[in-house]
């Protein structure tokens, strides 16, 4: 399992928007902010070059599906990385300027030693969507397929701190700090 930091603008989000608890993300924003990101665990992601062939989809949405991804990573050549788990996270690191520690997932192998380091409480948590490469690929392509949409973490953050649907103070310190 290989280790990175990324900038938000290379990972592809999940469409959780907006994030589904403030508190969880106020406690990781508090965490980066005061410069203590060492101690958050790593978000689990995907290489697009592992994901895209996936999710090809043929059915009822298969021409607005395929043609909004192709034009996606055509506009986005900077986004290598689909996030697995992680939203939170990411969104917090964002607001506050850091980059994001990922581990990236190649091999079922690599989700076996992740899950390892939540029963060790190396990481807190680790909703991947299965055990397997495979699994992950299947969550991924339903959870696009249900929504349509792609976005990178820095867009989603955008959209937040534009639409005002996080803390003032969060939304402060990402203007202030740019």
């Amino acid at each position: 399992m290989q280790y990175k930091k990324l900038h938000p603008n290379q990972i592809i989000t999940l469409n959780d928007y907006p994030v589904h608890n403030e508190q969880i993300l106020k406690l990781y924003f508090r965490i980066f902010h005061k410069g203590h990101s060492k101690i958050v665990p790593p978000c689990p992601v995907i290489h697009k070059s592992t994901v895209v062939p996936q999710l090809i989809y043929k059915g009822k949405k298969a021409k607005k599906y395929s043609h909004l991804l192709s034009q996606f990573l055509e506009t986005h050549p900077k986004a290598e990385y689909f996030l697995i788990d992680g939203s939170h996270k990411t969104t917090a690191a964002t607001l506050s300027h850091k980059p994001i520690r990922v581990m990236i997932f190649r091999t079922n192998h690599d989700i076996k030693k992740a899950k390892k380091l939540v029963e060790q409480g190396e990481i807190i948590s680790l909703t991947t969507g299965g055990r397997s490469i495979k699994d992950i690929l299947k969550a991924l392509k339903k959870h696009f397929l249900k929504t349509m949409t792609f976005q990178t973490v820095e867009e989603k953050t955008e959209k937040m701190v534009g639409k005002k649907d996080i803390p003032q103070y969060m939304i402060r310190n990402y203007n202030n700090s740019k």
